[in-house]
Formats: C-alpha cells, structure tokens, sequence
C-alpha cells in the first residue's frame, strides 16, 4: 500500500478502502486513531475494551486489520488476542498491538498469544501508518499462499478420490458389460436368446456412461466453463416437475414424495441448471431415505429471496459428516464399504449450481433428524428474458 494523496495535498494512510478496528480504553487515543487513519472508502470501528471488540468481531470478523490496546479494564488486550485466535473467522486476521509498557515480558506474552506486530505509546502516527502498510502487505500475501497451498492440497485430495472412486463406480457396469459381451458371444448357438445379455449390456453402458458424464459436467463446472443462460423460471414449476420426473422411482421405494410451492414465485436462474441440482438434491434424498419415508420439495419466499428446498426423513449426519458429503468425491461412509453408490457429487453439484446462479446452498442435518437443502437465489430480476411481467405477478 502506497500513501494516498488528496488533491488539497492531504496524506492517507491507506489509498484504498481498508476495515480497521481500534480498540482502546482511552477515548481520546480512539478519536485521534480515527482522525489519523480515516480515508476515503474505508471504515474505522472503535471498541472501548476487549469485550466490546470481541461482540463487535464475533457479528463481523471482516476487518482487514485491528489496533488493539493491551491494559484496558473488563477484558485486555492479551484476552482479545486469545479469543480471536481460537475463532477460525479470527485466526489469520493481523493484530498490532499498542501499549505504554514497555517490559520484554509484555511484548513476549503479546506475541505468544498471537500479536502479528508491536508499537509503544506514545504513538508516532506517521511511523504507525507506516508500520501497519507493512502488517496489511505481509498479510495479504500470507493469504495469497494459504489459498494457493489450500487449491494445491484440493487438487491432491479431488485427484486421490476421484481415482479411488472411478476405479469403484466403473468395476461393475464394466464387469458387467465385458460378462454379458462373453455370455453374448456364448449365445450364438442357435437354441439360445441373446436378448437377455444384450440388456444387461446396455443398462451397464448407460450407468458408465452416467458416472462419466456427472463426473465430466462437474469438472465443466467447477471449472467456469459452463455457459449460464438465465431465465425468468416460476419456482412452483421447477419443484412440480421434480417431483413428477421422480414419482416412479420413489414409489418403487416406498417413499412419499410430497411438494408445497407458491405458484407465485419466480427467479431468474439457467433452467436446466437449477432442474439438474434439485434433482441432485432429491436422488441424494432417494439414496438415504428408508421404505416409509418422506421427501418434501418446497418453494417459498425469504425476505427478497426465494427458497427451493428439499428436506427428507433419513437417518442424517453430524457436522463432521455432514462437511465432508459437500466436498466433491466424498461421501459419508468409506467408497469400499458403504452401502449406497454414488460419486459423492450430488451436494457440491448442487452448491456450484446455485453460486453460478447468484445464489448458496445451505444444509442443515443431525442424526435421527434427517437431512434439508436449501437453494437461496434472488428473486427475479424485472428486465431478466423469460417470463413476462404479466405472467411473473
């Protein structure tokens, strides 16, 4: 960060918008932080002391940096600085503390519990611009290698599931197709009808070629290089024809398909995007919901947004679980062992479906109480193609 320039020749200390907290017990410390750090763009929230920063971080960790006092009543500075470290919203946020001690024990203890860097009172302002410029820079390219180390150690995992799972998912139908091919070949005596094997055949070719194509529609995706047309779409629409598309096969199951959608309701989504993840959403719900169970697709407004949801009565998932079912190629129980297939892509198909759409998916599961997926998108847009507006109201 450079010193930003007004054109009356007034110096920032930041040129462009930065989110810093200050917290001091000191109200005129606070007030000069403020005149001295203001610029244009940015934000300065103050605190009093370590429990007013802290309410103030837990309902909005994004700051790009605290000033933080370490003597002040209630909570100090070395508690604020252990609080934060221990939310992982707070764990990487820089910290420079500020205080009128000067003993090694001080400065030592403040590092311990996680101080990125230290200033002594009285404060230099324009050395302390200078020094948290330097905090900002470090900090930022610290997250620039987390991110990088964090999609290289991704691509590790996608890489060792994707291969344990397509050797899983493609043994069978190609032992299937390779078994009927011989028996087929076998057959061509006169007394004998091929046309058994021949199914079998074809239904082990349609499930390989399933299980590639998700997987390839999911590296399309993730990718960015899916092309994303959006329409004006009534979201009662979406969820009636779902639950149509996927009546024989629950019921073949023995569960209940159930929808409840305002036929008022319309968003502006890719309509074969969004039909291809709720369908995801419900095969998921079909994979774990037992003979006798429900599945209930809903579509209903949440303040400016619209809600399609899919909630089922199977077994559920703990948290720990439930994290890793939304990773690509993951699924609850061991690929080896488990007793449903699947390439573990219904979930984190879902969720990129709904962020190509301006929108977030959102779970909510615990043992025993079954598992509900929401699909937030924004309601439609007035100058979106698609519906009229007639037909919108």
């Amino acid at each position: 960060m450079l010193l930003g320039k007004t054109n009356a020749g007034f110096l920032y200390v930041f040129d462009s918008p930065t989110r810093l907290l200050v917290v001091d017990d000191d109200p005129i410390l606070r007030e000069i932080a403020v005149g001295h750090l203001d610029h244009p763009g940015g934000e300065i929230v103050t605190a009093g002391d370590g429990e007013e920063a802290l309410a103030i971080l837990r309902r909005d960790a994004r700051f790009d940096i605290v000033l933080c006092d370490l003597e002040m009543p209630k909570m100090n500075g070395f508690g604020l600085l252990a609080e934060m470290r221990r939310d992982p919203r707070m764990q990487n946020l820089p910290v420079v503390v500020i205080t009128s001690r000067d003993d090694m024990f001080a400065i030592d203890r403040a590092y311990e519990v996680g101080a990125t860097s230290f200033v002594a009172k009285p404060v230099n302002w324009r050395l302390l611009g200078y020094q948290l410029r330097y905090v900002l820079r470090g900090a930022r390219m610290e997250a620039i290698t987390r991110e990088a180390r964090g999609r290289a150690e991704e691509a590790d995992r996608l890489k060792e599931s994707l291969l344990a799972l397509l050797q899983h998912e493609t043994r069978t139908p190609l032992n299937a197709i390779i078994g009927y091919s011989e028996l087929l070949q076998a057959s061509l005596d006169p007394d004998a009808d091929p046309r058994d094997y021949l199914d079998g055949v074809i239904t082990a070719a349609r499930g390989l070629n399933d299980t590639l194509q998700r997987v390839f529609a999911f590296a399309q995706m993730s990718a960015g290089t899916v092309p994303v047309v959006p329409e004006r779409l009534h979201a009662a629409d979406l969820v009636e024809d779902e639950v149509h598309r996927r009546r024989r096969a629950a019921e073949a199951g023995g569960v209940v398909l159930q929808a409840d959608a305002d036929r008022a309701l319309v968003v502006t989504a890719d309509p074969h995007l969004l039909a291809k993840a709720l369908g995801e959403l419900v095969g998921n719900a079909l994979a774990h919901v037992p003979r006798g169970g429900r599945i209930r697709l809903t579509a209903h407004a949440e303040g400016d947004d619209v809600v399609l949801g899919v909630a089922d009565d199977g077994p559920g998932l703990d948290p720990e679980t439930l994290a890793r079912c939304t990773q690509a190629f993951l699924q609850a129980e061991n690929v080896l062992v488990r007793r449903a297939g699947g390439l573990g892509l219904g979930l984190p198909t879902a969720r990129r479906i709904a962020e190509l759409n301006g929108g977030r998916l959102l779970l909510e599961s615990a043992p025993g109480r079954g598992l509900a997926a929401r699909i937030v998108l924004p309601a439609a847009r007035r100058d979106a193609p698609g519906l009229s507006r007639e037909a919108a109201e």
